[in-house]
């Protein structure tokens, strides 16, 4: 694949566009040839909007960070607002794309496409023994249709046309760049802002509103960047060693879970709170464990390079930045 002269990162998600874009500028290419998702310049859910940018700017390149992101309490409490995001803003650019004549496209989707899989850890193909889940079906939902509709492309259009539309699922995704907005404030994020108000009131000890016990993964967003550059620039005859028509995405993440409690610990390693870390056995953990199998991207020679230690000092030093910047404006 040719090097680009013009890269659109679009979507929600914006520790993941941040990374993307931090990871495309590190490889020499400029700034201003990098366009970003933005709603007060491009609305992806109003299809003229989306129409006329794509075909007057013909980007070479589309990285779709795709959402809605929020927590579990936002997802059930606006059902239909999440639905309708995950369904329409993601699928109107794929469509658009294809139709104003982009070649290569990668959608990123979450691993709530999941649901509640029984299997650990999720492989590609496990994508067929998923089950529902209430609060995750909304984006399971939209990201899964997007998933297919790349793959849908690519087989109707893909060899015609010279397309190159493929589709990712990541695992918990952290880094600079996360939102401290109460609603949409990731996991990890929402526990570093807890361990640091912890650490300012001095507390003795902390309750860390989980049982301590759930394993999760999680892949610095500047890793999972690296991934997906060097997944879109994957010869075709290896993504199709990679992938069929039941498996057309490819997994990242970390590949080495930590359970809550071993998250909070690193935390509070990162940010110097020395009171004792308790579990609360009346929160209810948000869902069953969850790792996925990234062996088939690790065969292209990818792994992961930023430690769970370092990688939290980093998106500390952002945290704390949002909090000065939000202090100077109130």
């Amino acid at each position: 694949m040719r090097v680009p002269q013009k890269v659109f990162v679009a979507g929600p998600a914006s520790a993941v566009r941040h990374a993307i874009v931090r990871r495309l500028t590190a490889s020499g290419l400029p700034a201003e040839q990098i366009d970003t998702w933005d709603t007060t310049c491009l609305d992806s859910q109003d299809p003229l909007a989306v129409r006329a940018y794509l075909r007057i700017q013909a980007p070479d390149q589309i990285y779709i960070a795709a959402g809605p992101w929020g927590r579990q309490a936002d997802c059930v409490d606006h059902r239909g607002s999440y639905l309708a995001d995950a369904l329409l803003g993601q699928a109107q650019l794929i469509h658009e794309a294809m139709f104003a004549g982009i070649r290569n496209l990668l959608f990123i989707a979450s691993h709530q496409v999941y649901g509640r899989c029984p299997v650990l850890p999720i492989a590609e193909e496990d994508l067929a023994h998923a089950c529902a889940c209430s609060y995750r079906e909304p984006v399971a939902i939209g990201h899964l249709a997007a998933i297919r509709l790349c793959e849908a492309y690519m087989h109707q259009y893909g060899e015609a046309l010279d397309l190159t539309y493929r589709s990712v699922v990541v695992g918990n995704v952290y880094g600079p760049g996360d939102t401290l907005e109460n609603s949409r404030t990731g996991e990890l994020l929402a526990l570093v802002r807890q361990i640091d108000q912890a650490k300012g009131a001095n507390l003795s000890s902390l309750k860390i509103r989980s049982s301590g016990l759930r394993r999760e993964d999680w892949l610095h967003a500047d890793d999972m960047a690296a991934a997906c550059i060097g997944l879109l620039g994957l010869p075709a005859s290896k993504h199709q060693f990679l992938t069929d028509a039941n498996r057309p995405h490819i997994n990242l993440g970390s590949g080495e879970p930590s359970t809550t409690m071993q998250l909070a610990q690193a935390v509070a390693r990162v940010v110097g709170y020395r009171g004792e870390l308790l579990p609360d056995s009346c929160n209810v953990d948000e869902g069953p464990d969850f790792f996925l199998d990234t062996r088939r991207m690790r065969s292209t020679g990818w792994k992961p390079q930023v430690t769970l230690d370092a990688g939290i000092a980093e998106m500390y030093q952002d945290y704390l930045r949002q909090v000065q910047e939000t202090e100077a404006t109130s």
